[in-house]
């Protein structure tokens, strides 16, 4: 079974790079058919964590039981490694590099997540990153421009993006002190501040996730 498989490629990275594993109850560490969501990127420091959490932090306030790996060695998510009882979800924040492991974890994965900054020294290990999701999985994908500006560096990087993207889902996140201060609160941006842009196009983005995942908006 897909998520069984899920399961091992889970206990095996978690083994290898020291992460505290789930622990084994009756029914064992399994996700279920919980739906996986993995976010990506090469490239360290991309937001790919932030967008981990914003996801998880989403399901939580809808009450739908979600699973959390945190399997970035570096750390930075909110949450940690956790397995929910009756998990519909499986958020699966990958390492900021390109592992051994991971075509497996593409194959696994229904909605793959893949953030990026806006600026040329991205474009390259974006190409790569969407090189590998195409050639070891047929997930949907959402491609997350974290840190978006009104300058002309951000503008030419969401132009050229968009034309080599097609139709496939593009979302964006604001530059914005509000993530940094909501993640030191130990919160969601949405819960920080509800009215402002960053948690606004928060809930965008959540609900474009949810809704390629097959579960509706917030």
């Amino acid at each position: 079974m897909k998520n069984n498989k899920f399961t091992v490629l889970i206990l095996q990275f978690q083994k290898q790079a020291g992460i505290i594993e789930c622990k084994m109850g009756s029914k064992g560490c399994e996700t279920g058919m919980a739906k996986i969501l993995a976010f990506v990127n090469q490239k360290g420091g991309v937001g790919k964590s932030l967008v981990a959490d914003e996801i998880a932090f989403s399901f939580e306030r809808s009450g739908i039981p979600v699973s959390f790996y945190d399997l970035d060695t570096q750390g930075g998510t909110l949450h940690k490694t956790h397995e929910a009882d009756g998990a519909q979800v499986a958020v699966v924040d990958t390492p900021g590099a390109l592992q051994e492991g991971l075509a497996d974890w593409l194959k696994e994965a229904d909605v793959v997540v893949i953030p990026t900054r806006t600026t040329s020294r991205d474009i390259e290990p974006l190409m790569r990153m969407r090189k590998a999701v195409f050639k070891n999985g047929h997930a949907k994908i959402v491609y997350v421009m974290n840190g978006w500006n009104r300058f002309k560096a951000s503008r030419d990087f969401m132009e050229w993006f968009k034309g080599l993207a097609g139709d496939q889902t593009v979302a964006t996140l604001p530059q914005s002190e509000a993530f940094v201060q909501a993640g030191a609160a130990g919160k969601s941006v949405v819960e920080f501040d509800r009215r402002g842009k960053a948690a606004k196009a928060t809930l965008a983005l959540v609900g474009t996730v949810r809704e390629a995942a097959g579960f509706p908006k917030e």
